[in-house]
């Protein structure tokens, strides 16, 4: 796995790091000519990427950092400058030591930049190139210190890739987390919305009817109860809208209403009764022993199947029949109506999809289209609530 926003301060730290070393080493021994003008270039180089840091392609950054370690590897011997013992069997100049802490940009990049899968190769083969080299050429007797500061500097490379991936995912656990509770806000929100606005259509249209037969008072009536589920939706959705405030920013946190339940459903089909809409509801089974969460999604299939009858068919009578016996809860809600008149394709809208998350969330299914003329809505949900 490759983090997004590599630690660019860090990189072009390493890198001037890299550049100094490598100037110092020259200018500790600058004889022979070859030698001073491969790691000049090399310091070029990392002074360059320190100014304008370049992200290369994740596969590419393997070959490049052998590639890169492979020009000084292959620099001639230092002079017969100074030298020190860093171990009892290898020997050098401080030129030839300033030079292996110059390979720390290369490490540093290899590890942060390149793709994992990656590592598994490129790290021993970036470790063997100078003992290779000085048992094959000679000419590099520290090639210890290569081996030390190359596994030192690779070790700090994986902290920060280790920090940086994990920090990552917690950045993407978080979106998650905000996208799947907008999810569950548009769900409730459309519940309350679309309930409401079915109720208010059905009203209005029975005072429409009532109207073109001159029956002013039940006209009245209709519009009145219109104004009431109005009204109604109004607080509720005020009410779902209070709950996502920040408790620490109000006195108190606020009190949640009671969520509707499976034994609700009665009262919402009288609501809809009472607005006009023709509905037959049966139920089986003791809908109180209902668990709440399976008792809210029965409730809400409801509400939204039929809130979708009143829309895309008024006037159509529904059959609501809730079954509860046995380990599931079966919902299923029909009307006659003209399924192609109803604009409604079985994909479904944002309701129907609500529906669909709410069901599938407790393990169960859901079916919703055409049936014959008319549209069926049939869930089943088991009974503990369980996902799958």
């Amino acid at each position: 796995m490759r983090w997004t926003a590599p630690p660019w301060p860090l990189l072009r730290l390493l890198a001037w790091v890299g550049t100094c070393w490598a100037l110092l080493a020259v200018l500790l021994e600058p004889a022979p000519p070859v030698r001073t003008v491969l790691v000049t270039g090399y310091a070029v180089l990392w002074a360059w990427q320190a100014v304008r840091p370049w992200n290369p392609p994740a596969a590419a950054v393997p070959p490049l950092a052998s590639a890169i370690l492979l020009v000084i590897v292959l620099a001639p011997e230092a002079g017969r400058g100074e030298g020190f013992r860093p171990f009892p069997f290898a020997e050098g100049t401080y030129a030839d030591g300033a030079l292996a802490v110059a390979t720390a940009p290369v490490w540093i990049h290899l590890v942060v930049l390149a793709r994992g899968r990656d590592l598994a190769w490129a790290v021993p083969l970036t470790l063997v190139l100078a003992p290779a080299r000085h048992l094959v050429a000679g000419g590099l007797p520290l090639w210890p210190t290569w081996i030390m500061w190359g596994v030192g500097f690779m070790v700090l490379g994986s902290a920060f890739r280790i920090h940086g991936m994990l920090y990552e995912a917690r950045l993407r656990i978080d979106r998650e987390a905000v996208a799947e509770e907008r999810r569950k806000i548009a769900r409730e929100v459309h519940d309350l919305v679309g309930h409401g606005l079915g109720a208010v259509m059905l009203n209005i249209t029975a005072a429409r009817l009532a109207t073109t037969r001159g029956d002013a008072e039940a006209a009245a009536r209709a519009l009145a109860e219109a104004e009431r589920a109005g009204r109604q939706s109004v607080r509720d959705v005020h009410r779902g809208l209070v709950l996502l405030r920040d408790p620490a920013a109000g006195a108190g946190p606020p009190i949640a209403p009671a969520p509707p339940t499976a034994e609700d459903t009665g009262a919402l089909v009288a609501e809809l009764r009472a607005g006009g809409l023709a509905v037959e509801l049966t139920t089986r089974g003791d809908l109180g022993a209902v668990d709440p969460a399976v008792g809210l999604t029965i409730f809400r299939v409801v509400q939204e199947a039929l809130s979708n009858t009143a829309r895309h068919a008024p006037g159509a009578a529904a059959v609501v029949t809730v079954d509860v016996d046995g380990g599931t809860a079966e919902v299923t809600v029909t009307d006659p109506g003209p399924a192609e008149a109803r604009g409604r394709p079985a994909s479904g809208g944002l309701g129907l999809v609500g529906m669909h998350e709410r069901v599938t969330a407790l393990g169960g299914t859901l079916r919703t289209g055409p049936d014959g003329a008319g549209w069926t809505v049939h869930a089943t949900v088991p009974l503990a609530g369980t996902a799958s």
